[in-house]
């Protein structure tokens, strides 16, 4: 398979769901950071796009110097498995959701891992003597990634959040009635 047209294809892909993504969080205040509180998860949810794009980008400049993209594909396992918990936690606190959260995290991390490990350690994947390259590994792993990536997006965006009480006052209104000192 010509790994360059996989990874062209992954790139325009996420590129282009990070886009749908931007469009479909525009008007929703809760998502944009208009109240303060969702943008983080907004983003977080972002950067699994970008992480997936930026990654595939990495992976054709030079797919036969194995440095430049296992350089990439170290880096995004590591903060694609970082922006999963915190998106979990994001999650978790700002919606009512209380098992989604960690599925998606117990299989995002474990998936961002595998990346990282078999960019930092490519001979793992021959050592199992599977029919595949370790770069066919990663762009596999990837792929898991995008339906992943697209999970918590329609979670996130789907999901009510959680009713936050008003702050209590700080000052104790006056009783109008009561005697004056």
């Amino acid at each position: 398979m010509d790994q360059s047209a996989f990874y062209g294809v992954v790139a325009a892909t996420n590129f282009t769901l990070l886009g749908l993504w931007w469009v479909a969080i525009k008007d929703r205040g809760d998502l944009t950071g208009r109240d303060g509180r969702g943008s983080q998860m907004a983003y977080l949810v972002s950067l699994q796009f970008v992480v997936a794009a930026a990654v595939s980008l990495f992976a054709q400049v030079a797919p036969d110097v194995a440095a430049v993209w296992r350089t990439g594909f170290a880096f995004a396992g590591i903060v694609g498995a970082i922006g999963i918990v915190l998106l979990a936690l994001q999650f978790s606190a700002q919606t009512a959701a209380r098992v989604m959260p960690w599925i998606l995290a117990g299989v995002g991390v474990p998936l961002y891992l595998l990346v990282f490990a078999v960019a930092a350690i490519p001979a793992m994947v021959t050592s199992v003597d599977l029919a595949l390259s370790p770069i066919e590994v990663e762009g596999l792993l990837l792929s898991i990634i995008v339906i992943l990536g697209v999970q918590e997006a329609w979670f996130v965006a789907m999901t009510p959040r959680r009713e936050v009480a008003p702050a209590p006052s700080d000052s104790i209104p006056s009783d109008p009635t009561a005697p004056s000192a």
